[in-house]
């Protein structure tokens, strides 16, 4: 429930940044968002990712760790900060930080994560998140967090969004990394049993 209750948050997070945009008000050839919309965006992408963390708490704590919850959560997450990242480009303000190719990679890092979770799961082996993938996770969400506030018009998390670009963009590519060797160690010794 919770993790179908994220997705829809995250809809309502993608409702807002849009119409935000279509709303914008050029002013100096600078776009001006309509702030209301943004900040209520931003309000909702915390929401959605508190409730990702929330989520894996009480799964853990009451032993609710299903082959469901192993799929449906990490997809929930990656619809969450992908396509988060993917609106944000339309964004001047954001851009300032954020760059295609840094999207790029992590879209294709979670399409790389989810083919190899798909597989070792399909050979009957559980592929759960590691603390990699959660400390990737972490750093996408203040990164996203930041440039949200950037967009609604405040500078002041200008270094975080900076900050968590560079330690978001090292984690995905080191959490990619570990899942494939992780995957790979799974496969020699199935082949070798």
């Amino acid at each position: 429930m919770i993790t179908t209750g994220r997705l829809v948050i995250t809809a309502l997070v993608f409702l807002c940044l849009e119409a935000a945009h279509a709303g914008s008000a050029f002013v100096g050839g600078a776009e001006h968002p309509s702030t209301t919309l943004v900040w209520a965006a931003f309000v909702l992408f915390l929401v959605a990712a508190v409730t990702d963390f929330l989520d894996g708490y009480l799964a853990r704590k009451w032993n609710m760790v299903t082959a469901f919850g192993r799929i449906a959560d990490p997809f929930a997450d990656k619809v969450l900060i992908t396509g988060t990242l993917i609106t944000l480009l339309q964004y001047p303000v954001a851009t300032k930080v954020l760059t295609t190719w840094f999207v790029v990679i992590v879209v294709a890092r979670e399409f790389l994560v989810t083919a190899i979770r798909g597989f070792v799961e399909s050979i009957g082996t559980p592929f759960p998140a590691d603390r990699l993938g959660k400390y990737k996770m972490i750093a996408q969400c203040v990164t996203c967090g930041a440039l949200l506030t950037m967009v609604a018009g405040t500078g002041s998390f200008y270094w975080f969004a900076v900050v968590g670009f560079w330690l978001s963009l090292v984690l995905t590519v080191v959490s990619g990394l570990n899942y494939v060797i992780k995957a790979l160690a799974i496969v020699k010794a199935g082949a070798a049993a």
